[in-house]
């Protein structure tokens, strides 16, 4: 209270008693705290006002992380994944037996031999070149694949097998395209995308147990994934997942599920571990609750996928420095990373890894010596 309050509230005791000054008072006082009350108000409101402007900043930067560069970490590319391995022989043909018949399976893989069983020698003959065809890739290639295969489903149409094969080879003829049309995104590249995810998700309804129709789905929802805004992408980050972990399950000798796990692991670690707590707050209230994963988790499967085909995926060595790294292993990091560099490739991703990788160890083999 100030002084001039002070002498009035004297004043008025003297001039006129005790019960007309309290209530002078009282009034008094309730003008202080009316005055307090409405400073504190517009204080609050600015506040809130600010509060609101970060989170709209907020807001847009998780907006903005929906670009194809931050999420490429969990979708690998298309590149990556093309390759579906065949029994050959030294002379570089598809074996047979003495008779030179049409072997039991492509694979050593149950479910694809179950298929066989159900085609005759000659539609089987044509699933052998149409995988010959995607081991040695480019435009061509592809789209005589597709137009085989889109032969294939018109009379064998409930055989899952040539459906994932037909989400496959959609999504990499569609990445033939875009090399060759890069600059803007075109109607045969989206309706491919459409007959791909729509193919993989037919082959899972004839048999929700084809690992690789899982491993294709989650391969094709990632893609078209990383150009929706965040909400679908974190909702669809959990449908990613349970593909990958049914591919896993159904294909525990593909070591390319266990590759794409590990990214996805390391990807939703070091965007969630990035955020502040309120960040994720606001992230949950916005959108939807974020994945959670660990780095442990990440380096699990990564390593996983080495165990299976060690030595073959520039990739994998990649991103399993990356996670060391993520836990300060600097040791370790680079261990892998060096071994990265005894591996060659022709591949236009595999050069990028490997420039990644060289400029990695220029960064941090220092922190490994000391």
């Amino acid at each position: 209270m100030s002084i001039i309050s002070k002498v009035i509230v004297a004043s008025s005791l003297v001039a006129l008693g005790t019960g007309l000054v309290y209530v002078i008072y009282q009034r008094y006082v309730f003008t202080e705290r009316e005055s307090k009350l409405e400073s504190q108000i517009s204080h609050l409101s600015l506040k809130l006002a600010k509060l609101e402007e970060e989170l709209q900043k907020i807001k847009e930067n998780l907006t903005l992380s929906s670009s194809t560069e931050e999420n490429e970490e969990i979708f690998i590319d298309a590149l990556e994944v093309a390759a579906t391995p065949l029994t050959v022989n030294e002379q570089g043909d598809i074996p047979g037996d003495e008779q030179g018949a049409v072997p039991t399976c492509i694979q050593s893989d149950e479910t694809f031999c179950d298929a066989a069983k159900k085609v005759d020698e000659n539609t089987y003959a044509l699933l052998i070149k149409i995988d010959s065809l995607v081991e040695e890739g480019g435009y061509n290639n592809m789209k005589e694949a597709f137009n085989l295969l889109t032969d294939l489903i018109e009379k064998h149409p409930l055989e899952s097998e040539f459906q994932w094969r037909l989400a496959k080879v959609c999504f990499l003829l569609t990445s033939e395209d875009m090399i060759k049309n890069s600059e803007t995104i075109s109607s045969t590249q989206t309706d491919l995308m459409k007959t791909a995810h729509d193919a993989a998700k037919r082959a899972l309804e004839l048999n929700d147990k084809s690992g690789d129709a899982h491993k294709w789905m989650a391969i094709v929802i990632g893609s078209i994934t990383q150009y929706l805004p965040v909400q679908e992408q974190i909702k669809n980050a959990y449908v990613i997942k349970d593909h990958i972990q049914a591919a896993m399950k159904y294909k525990p000798n593909d070591f390319l599920p266990y590759h794409m796990m590990g990214r996805w692991c390391y990807s939703v670690y070091v965007k969630v571990y990035m955020l502040t707590w309120v960040e994720r707050k606001v992230a949950a209230t916005l959108f939807a609750a974020p994945p959670t994963a660990t780095i442990e988790e990440a380096i699990e499967h990564l390593l996983k996928a080495e165990e299976i085909n060690p030595g073959s995926s520039i990739d994998n060595v990649l991103y399993l420095g990356k996670a060391y790294l993520a836990k300060r292993d600097y040791i370790k990091a680079v261990m892998w990373w060096k071994s990265g560099l005894q591996m060659t490739s022709s591949k236009t991703d595999d050069i990028k890894a490997l420039k990644e990788i060289e400029d990695l160890l220029t960064q941090y083999e220092s922190y490994a010596q000391s």
